[in-house]
């Protein structure tokens, strides 16, 4: 059966295979979401605190809270877990890494590994949790429950089996992983079960049109290190993303010196906002302006955090992240300048 690492008293196996998961669309989709939940959990806490002026009512307010709070701290968890989603080919065992959690499928009890398309074909067309590119749960199956930890469909995910528990997974390259868990399977020269392992030639003909590389053709894999030991490498060798980076904070610190020279002189009563006739519709004090930069280094900060985990698995995600952080300061900066000068 499968086994969680946490309960193997044996010594440590050596991995000879890391596999990222395969690049997909999930990890923007789930930045997007936290980047509105937790923009909701930020306005809701405001209002609370009457640092801003809210129609809803205090309840409302607090169901708002809470839920987007919630949802913010799940949908975090849910992206370590995309981030970090990755398969290890030891000497013993396929590693399977989720979040905090890593599962071992027993070489010695492998039966199957191969595209799980021919198997898994009358669920193909089922929702799979949690969203475009990110799949992560259970699937109900004809020959029982297959674990789901993947960022592809399951035309392009692989299965493996023991018989009696199942994985639906999605290496980045499929080729490479099955032949490593091919090579390993031999080293051992053990286990009961026939096993089944799927070539170039199964995927093909499983509908995998891509020309994916062999182990002739890609580099040796690079040794094993932890994954927050390889961020900060990593994070620091893209030139877009440390400009990015620097012009963030510069943004963000002019700002609040900005606010702190020009606030000596401004009147204690503001015009905050305009409505499209151009007649206020918001008065507030020195004090409220304040908001601006307190919501711009919160947006900031979180940005930078999950660039900063998205950089060594997707750089674009990352670049997109920090570019998005520069036009929210450009906007925060147009804002405190209307209103200032």
């Amino acid at each position: 059966m499968i086994r969680k690492e946490a309960s193997s008293m044996r010594a440590p196996s050596s991995i000879r295979y890391r596999a990222r998961a395969a690049p997909s669309a999930g990890g923007l989709i789930g930045l997007g979401l936290f980047g509105v939940l937790a923009a909701t959990a930020v306005l809701a806490v405001l209002g609370l605190l009457g640092v801003t002026r809210s129609t809803l009512s205090l309840p409302i307010l607090w169901v708002v809270f809470l839920v987007s709070g919630v949802g913010t701290v799940g949908m975090g968890y849910l992206l370590v877990g995309y981030f970090s989603l990755g398969y290890d080919v030891t000497d013993r065992s396929i590693r399977i890494r989720w979040g905090g959690r890593i599962d071992e499928v027993p070489l010695d009890r492998l039966t199957y590994a191969g595209p799980a398309a021919p198997l898994l074909g009358g669920a193909m067309q089922r929702w799979q949790p949690f969203w475009p590119g990110y799949y992560v749960g259970w699937l109900r199956s004809p020959f029982g429950r297959v674990r789901v930890a993947a960022t592809q469909p399951i035309s392009r995910q692989l299965l493996l089996s023991t018989g009696t528990e199942h994985w639906a997974i999605s290496p980045a390259q499929p080729v490479i992983f099955l032949e490593q868990v091919a090579a390993a399977r031999r080293q051992r020269e053990v286990g009961t079960a026939e096993v089944t392992i799927a070539g170039r030639e199964q995927l093909a003909e499983a509908g995998w049109t891509a020309a994916f590389p062999t182990v002739g053709d890609a580099r040796e894999p690079r040794p094993a290190q932890d994954f927050a030991s390889a961020l900060r490498p990593v994070f620091l060798r893209d030139p877009v993303a440390l400009g990015l980076v620097a012009l963030s904070l510069g943004l963000l610190v002019g700002l609040v010196v900005f606010l702190v020279l020009r606030s000596v002189h401004l009147p204690e009563t503001l015009v905050l906002h305009w409505n499209a006739a151009g007649l206020p519709d918001r008065i507030g004090t020195r004090r409220d302006l304040w908001l601006l930069p307190i919501v711009a280094a919160i947006v900031t900060i979180a940005n930078l955090a999950l660039a900063f985990l998205a950089e060594p698995l997707e750089r674009f995600a990352a670049r997109l992240l920090l570019a998005g952080t520069v036009v929210v300061l450009a906007l925060t900066w147009i804002a405190l300048l209307t209103i200032t000068l």
